[in-house]
């Protein structure tokens, strides 16, 4: 009863009901069992209307980033308005149901990597800033400053943004110059009532460093804005996930963790980086997983219980014989048998592309 009622009083967790089983049967209580609510017309609704919101909602955030970044571009006004009520649209999604949003990041685009890039690192940031206990209005405010991080590249040349192989020192300099350029454009967009400080200061650090040992190079020693190692490991971990230009093999999203939180060297704030990986899971959504009944899986969510962090949500995409299924079957790895046995577990990461698999096309 005690077990009961500590359960009956938390948030709603869709991994509520596993947790309370395993604990009943930890507890040696045998004769009573939980199951989850059968799945009725109505959630499934319920479901699919909160999926339409999420897509509605990323993509007019994508078309408002073009519109803005290709207005400063050409050197005309932006209509910062518009790019607020964007990401007030974010922050509400974020709050309401976190997880349709945080599927569409896995929508990469290749062609529009600029403008989905500034929209996932939003996404990212605002659910990170979440997770460390921001305020509604702070999440704006980080929103704001996420969307606008990369916002001096619009004064970046084109030839040098989007160039195949490596830059030459000079077309080096000139991409390390966009961070100060940020500061100037969102300068010249105080037109529009307060200067965005924050936005400034994430756009000018955003590549610094914890260290300072980034760019642009610090005269004197600083500590870093908490809403700039929020946008660096945001801004770091979709950067190294995507497939761009000059970059045609995204990392699989694991490594990127691994890299991310052993290698100092990469200059994260080590707090920031832990709860971006309780926020996403050590698989992140959309990582592509070869399970040991060899049958292949994409990664749905992360286990809301932290001990369960290895054992994510996943939505099994192919038969052992290779055979695709959509939309696929969820499974909660954290969930046991009646003899304490996982039926399933994650035996490596793999490249969906091997199977034949578009993973946006699980989350849309």
């Amino acid at each position: 009863m005690s077990l009961l009622l500590s359960y009956s009083a938390r948030e709603a967790n869709p991994n509520k009901v596993f947790e309370l089983a395993q604990k009943l049967q930890d507890g040696g209580v045998t004769l009573i069992s939980v199951e989850p609510p059968l799945e009725t017309e109505e959630d499934v609704e319920e479901t699919e209307r909160l999926k339409e919101a999420a897509k509605r909602t990323y993509a007019r955030s994508v078309a408002v980033t073009k519109e803005v970044i290709n207005s400063i571009r050409l050197g005309r006004t932006a209509n910062v308005k518009k790019v607020k009520r964007a990401v007030q649209a974010i922050v509400d999604q974020v709050l309401n149901n976190e997880s349709s949003l945080m599927g569409l990041t896995t929508l990469r685009d290749y062609d529009e990597y600029t403008f989905t890039h500034s929209v996932n690192v939003c996404i990212f940031s605002v659910a990170l800033g979440r997770k460390l206990g921001l305020t509604k209005l702070q999440l704006y405010d980080l929103g704001i400053a996420a969307l606008f991080h990369d916002v001096g590249k619009s004064r970046v040349p084109l030839e040098v943004l989007n160039k195949q192989g490596g830059l030459s020192d000079e077309e080096w300099r000139i991409m390390q110059a966009h961070p100060w350029l940020g500061v100037l454009t969102l300068f010249g967009l105080r037109g529009y009532g307060e200067i965005p400080y924050r936005g400034m200061i994430v756009a000018y650090e955003h590549h610094m460093k914890t260290d300072l040992t980034g760019y642009p190079k610090s005269v004197r020693s600083r500590e870093l804005s908490i809403y700039s190692k929020v946008v660096a490991v945001a801004d770091g971990f979709d950067a190294a996930t995507s497939r761009r230009v000059y970059q045609t093999t995204p990392i699989q999203p694991d490594q990127v963790l691994k890299e991310m939180w052993e290698n100092p060297r990469r200059g994260y704030d080590p707090v920031v980086v832990k709860a971006f990986i309780n926020l996403i899971g050590i698989y992140p959504v959309g990582t592509c997983v070869i399970l040991d009944t060899y049958e292949v899986a994409l990664v749905q969510s992360a286990n809301a219980d932290v001990a369960a962090v290895h054992r994510p949500v996943v939505r099994i995409v192919a038969t052992p014989d290779g055979a695709l299924m959509h939309p696929g079957t969820v499974v909660d790895l954290a969930q046991k048998e009646e003899s304490g046995k996982f039926p399933r577990s994650i035996i490596k990461v793999s490249d969906p592309a091997k199977y034949g698999i578009q993973v946006s096309d699980y989350f849309v």
